[in-house]
């Protein structure tokens, strides 16, 4: 028998070739075509004695190597880059979808609008104009405090609006009606709402000692510099003294003054009803409000005169405890009076002292218009 003859063919899975070599095992034979050694295509298993692909099936020579160590092929390591990967894309894959979720959460949520006095309007809801008023009220405060404790007219006068106009006039009305001492610190705002006339917003508040011997209504109004005291109104000032008026006293025959009204009721204004208005004029007391001192003589008003018409209205406010700013606060005022500010004269005809109204300028004591009133 020729032994070299070649007696086997072969197939080669590299270059799919069949080629013919000695029946036997060899671990030199060649593939003819593609000069390498042929087999399935798969990398025999590292270190084993017979050369296969599985180290399932894989015999080892002792050498002191751990089976795990000596059978660890390409194909466990592409397994592990396979897991690593896996993992790797999980994790990358969660970290974008939590970017793009923050990013459209943040772009679709509705950011807070941040308020301000300048945004102040009637279509606002009364929850956003509470939340503004809470905002400026603490300078409100500031001022009120301020005012009341300071000791010099310089002091007083940066914390009222229109100082220019009202310094002087201030030095000597509170040189002649003082505010009673009390402990300003303990002052406490009982109520407070947003008072608009025209394009202005003012802030109408009301207070009280500890003790609760005295109450007053204060308004503030917003200047270039901050929130300033509306100190006519809140003195309730008038030109000149109303019990000195009302005697025929001091120089001034007509003045302007901040009084208290009611309607006069008896039998004779009962008579008129329809046609005049009986009304007896009072002076208020700063520090306690339900006190009308000095009433005048009875002042006779026709309802068709725009005096007629304002007190009417007046009036009839009152008698829903109402003011005539056109605030939801109810009035401090005593049971039936309302507010008036009002230019009189006094004179004498036929030997009878009377009162004549000018002009009857506000049913209320700040220096602007509130709706006609």
């Amino acid at each position: 028998m020729n032994t070299n003859e070649k007696d086997a063919w072969y197939h080669c899975g590299h270059c799919g070739s069949l080629f013919q070599s000695d029946h036997s095992f060899n671990e030199d034979r060649v593939c003819e075509i593609c000069q390498r050694k042929p087999g399935i295509g798969l990398w025999p298993v590292v270190n084993s004695v017979d050369p296969v692909a599985s180290a399932k099936v894989a015999t080892f020579r002792k050498t002191g190597d751990t089976l795990k160590k000596v059978a660890r092929t390409p194909s466990r390591h592409s397994r592990r880059f396979r897991k690593i990967l896996r993992f790797t894309v999980i994790w990358i894959t969660i970290l974008l979808v939590a970017v793009v979720s923050r990013y459209y959460i943040a772009k679709n949520t509705v950011k807070p609008r941040v308020l301000s006095v300048a945004h102040l309007n009637r279509s606002l809801t009364e929850e956003d104009r509470e939340i503004i008023l809470n905002q400026v009220f603490p300078e409100c405060d500031r001022v009120i405090r301020g005012f009341l404790s300071a000791k010099t007219v310089d002091e007083r006068s940066s914390l009222i609006a229109r100082s220019i106009d009202y310094k002087a006039v201030m030095a000597m009305h509170e040189k002649d009606y003082p505010y009673p001492d009390f402990d300003v610190n303990a002052l406490q705002v009982t109520a407070k709402e947003w008072i608009h006339s025209g394009e202005e917003w003012m802030v109408l508040s009301k207070w009280k000692d500890a003790e609760g011997k005295i109450e007053f209504d204060a308004f503030f109004r917003k200047e270039s510099d901050g929130w300033k005291l509306d100190w006519a109104h809140f003195s309730r000032y008038s030109e000149t003294s109303w019990k000195l008026f009302l005697a025929g006293e001091g120089k001034l025959d007509e003045a302007e003054f901040r009084l208290l009204a009611r309607q006069q009721k008896d039998a004779i204004a009962e008579s008129q009803k329809d046609l005049r208005m009986i009304i007896v004029l009072a002076a208020p007391e700063w520090g306690n409000p339900l006190q009308a001192n000095d009433e005048s003589p009875m002042i006779s008003v026709n309802l068709a005169s725009d005096e007629g018409e304002k007190l009417k209205a007046a009036f009839e406010l009152r008698e829903k405890n109402l003011a005539a700013t056109g605030g939801k606060l109810a009035s401090m005022d005593p049971e039936g009076f309302v507010r008036v500010r009002v230019k009189l004269t006094r004179d004498e005809f036929e030997g009878e002292y009377r009162l004549i109204i000018n002009e009857l300028k506000a049913c209320h004591w700040m220096d602007m218009d509130f709706s006609n009133f």
